[in-house]
């Protein structure tokens, strides 16, 4: 192959494809300006027109120019993606042939296409971009949204790397994504957002990603290995070819709000804006069961998990397979004691009697909710009630029209029959008012019913199994309304949720797909039932692990493999520094944590502790040495540079170019944890003695 000649035609192909993103970029910036005119004036004619009538002026904001509005937002869209484009166009590119003709395409973060005969660049999630992800040439298929299968011969594939609308490398790869092109990708800084991976998407995450999108999904994935960027990628293909079946209709629940802000840049720089419903998880389950409950917050949550055993007993056990099966006995107990009363009488006549209750209640009305039949009965008792009194009412009205009576007397018996019928119409009222006690209490009332007789001790403050355990019985005994329509649920950090936790979101959302992430060797908190078990509940299901690491290097990750009771082989492709090991007094450890703050080149450092109470103790350490960011509530933001000192549980799913961790005595798997947020260099400091 002539490597110079190839490397002309495709810096002619790069500069003409240049030149039409610049022609394309002065049209949609005129056409940005003339809509951006054209709103303005119409804005100024109307309040000027109705400047006295501000019901006009409202109404005009809530209704008028919306069309307007929305091609301006639609060309601001394409502007930001032809400035990426500018920066790098494509990175791949692909010769195939089909029927005997041979065609080229190249790929890019987004299409580009201005009515030629071929597009300029397809968009990676389009369905012919996944011959591009498979890792090898050769003959080759493709489905499309329909289903049906492409076959095509992929003659060859090429990977770009340009910057600044320049290109850096280019090379022929029949494998698979070059190493060289990868340990490039992964040895930049780490940023206060997670990136989005198109360049660099592996075949077994492009697999992941296209899957079938009836699939529910769950990856097992060690950490690093991109399972977040993944789910997020897999949103995006979805959105990008079945958009009128999920915009607006995907729910992603994250373990706490740095960790949702860590993530919101990704589906933006995919081109995806809205038409994504993002939560913390307690969250969502809380403004589920209306938002008006006072429980611990995720922080305060989290440091009792660390240091209060009986908490975190009571905790899994709310979450777990046997509590589903208390609270199930304690419904159907509710269910079997539901007070419907007796014999109804209404002025000596019968409305309804015991038996017919009992029939309405468990036969006639049996497949509705609880609190539905409840009040279906209450219907047909109040209708029924209401019949007799019209019959009674008819009854005084034909008796005193039947009256003779002389014409200055009237007024008198119009007053009697008034009075009559106002004594019948009180008594109904008044059946009606003694019916009180045929209603449910509310699931929050009801829950702390079960929680203090099977605990034997009073419900004081709520936690998140709590709100998980509310809206249980919620949806058992109410089967309340959703505010809308879910046909993807994603749920992040999946090893940290119970049994419990996935039943509810299953039963509430009632979503035909689901989307789960986490790490088994990542759980803070041990169910008896992992995730990997507990999402056996979600039908069509589809089991994946992903053991390659794109964080950390090898050594960062042999190291902190050793702290994992269950052996398993992880794959890293960069080297690096061994890491650090210091075994030191709690009083030495000032001294060396300035020392390896002062010698560690990067601009992002880590330092990772269990809770918050060893935060206090080391940023008084080190305060005056350092400008240090606390990150201890969910308030907290997490940038691009800096030394940022923070708990195990919220550094989880954040990276950093470097982490101290400071080892004050925990569980192994917690090191883990801790170990692989880094990068490129890990400081694990031992302490040997109780800490004061």
């Amino acid at each position: 192959m002539d490597v110079k000649l190839d490397y002309e035609i495709e810096k002619k192909y790069l500069d003409n494809v240049l030149g039409y993103l610049n022609d394309k970029l002065s049209e949609y910036v005129e056409n940005r300006k003339n809509i951006s005119d054209s709103i303005v004036d119409y804005r100024k004619k109307f309040i000027e027109e109705y400047r006295d009538d501000d019901d006009k002026i409202i109404d005009y904001f809530d209704h008028e120019n919306y069309k307007n509005e929305q091609i301006f937002m639609l060309v601001e869209k394409k502007i930001k993606e032809i400035l990426y484009l500018k920066k790098t166009p494509y990175f791949g590119k692909i010769v195939i042939s089909e029927d005997g003709e041979e065609e080229k395409f190249y790929i890019g973060s987004y299409g580009f296409d201005i009515g030629l005969e071929l597009p300029l660049i397809i968009d990676w999630r389009a369905p012919m971009a996944s011959l591009f992800y498979q890792g090898r040439i050769g003959e080759l298929s493709y489905k499309i949204p329909s289903g049906e299968e492409i076959c095509v011969s992929l003659n060859e594939r090429i990977q770009f790397l340009i910057r600044d609308g320049k290109i850096i490398s280019m090379f022929d790869s029949d494998i698979d994504i070059k190493d060289e092109f990868l340990k490039e990708m992964l040895s930049l800084k780490s940023s206060n957002k997670l990136k989005n991976i198109v360049q660099t998407i592996q075949v077994n995450q492009d697999k992941i990603i296209r899957e079938d999108r009836n699939k529910s999904i769950v990856i097992n994935g060690v950490a690093g290995s991109g399972k977040t960027s993944v789910a997020l990628h897999r949103i995006a293909y979805l959105l990008y070819n079945f958009r009128d079946y999920f915009e607006d209709r995907v729910l992603i629940l994250c373990p706490n709000k740095i960790f949702m802000e860590y993530i919101s840049a990704v589906l933006p720089s995919l081109g995806e804006y809205g038409g994504v419903h993002s939560y913390t998880s307690e969250d969502f389950i809380y403004l589920s069961t209306g938002g008006n409950l006072n429980f611990n917050s995720y922080d305060s949550h989290m440091e009792k998990i660390l240091n209060d055993k009986e908490y975190l007993d009571e905790f899994k056990f709310k979450g777990s397979y046997e509590m589903k099966c208390e609270i199930d006995k304690f419904i159907s107990y509710v269910e079997e004691n539901i007070n419907l009363g007796g014999d109804i009488y209404f002025r000596d006549e019968l409305i309804i009697n015991y038996e017919e209750l009992n029939r309405l209640f468990y036969e006639s009305f049996k497949s509705r909710s609880i609190d539905v039949r409840i009040n279906l009965i209450k219907k047909r008792i109040f209708d029924k009630i209401n019949k007799v009194r019209n019959t009674f009412v008819r009854q005084i009205k034909d008796k005193y029209k039947s009256m003779n009576t002389d014409s200055d007397m009237e007024n008198y018996y119009d007053m009697l029959m008034r009075n009559e019928i106002y004594d019948v119409v009180r008594d109904s009222s008044d059946i009606k008012s003694s019916l009180h006690y045929l209603k449910l209490e509310s699931p929050y009332e009801l829950y702390r019913e079960f929680y203090e007789s099977y605990f034997s001790k009073d419900l004081v403050n709520l936690d998140f199994g709590d709100l998980i355990l509310i809206k249980y019985i919620d949806i058992n005994i109410y089967r309340p309304k959703k505010d809308r329509e879910y046909r993807l649920v994603v749920i992040d950090e999946g090893q940290d949720f119970s049994y419990m936790f996935y039943q509810v979101i299953k039963m509430y959302t009632e979503s035909p797909s689901y989307l789960i992430v986490g790490d088994l060797n990542q759980s803070i908190i041990k169910f008896e039932d992992n995730f990997t078990h507990s999402t056996r509940i979600f039908e069509n299901k589809k089991d994946f692990e992903m053991l390659d690491s794109y964080r950390s290097t090898k050594n960062i990750i042999d190291y902190s493999l050793k702290y994992l009771n269950d052996r398993i082989s992880v794959n890293s492709i960069r080297d690096g520094e061994d890491v650090t090991y210091f075994e030191c007094e709690y009083d030495d450890i000032k001294k060396i944590l300035i020392e390896a703050i002062n010698n560690l080149k990067s601009k992002n450092i880590g330092i990772i502790v269990l809770d918050k109470r060893m935060i206090n103790k080391v940023h008084d350490m080190i305060k005056s040495n350092f400008y240090i960011k606390t990150i201890t509530d969910e308030d907290h933001v997490y940038s691009d540079n800096g030394i940022f000192l923070t708990t195990v549980y919220f550094s989880k799913g954040l990276e950093f170019d470097s982490v101290i961790v400071i080892d004050s005595g925990f569980e192994d798997n917690i090191l883990y944890i801790m170990l692989t947020r880094a990068m490129h260099d890990a400081i694990h400091i031992k302490i040997k003695n109780v800490i004061p």
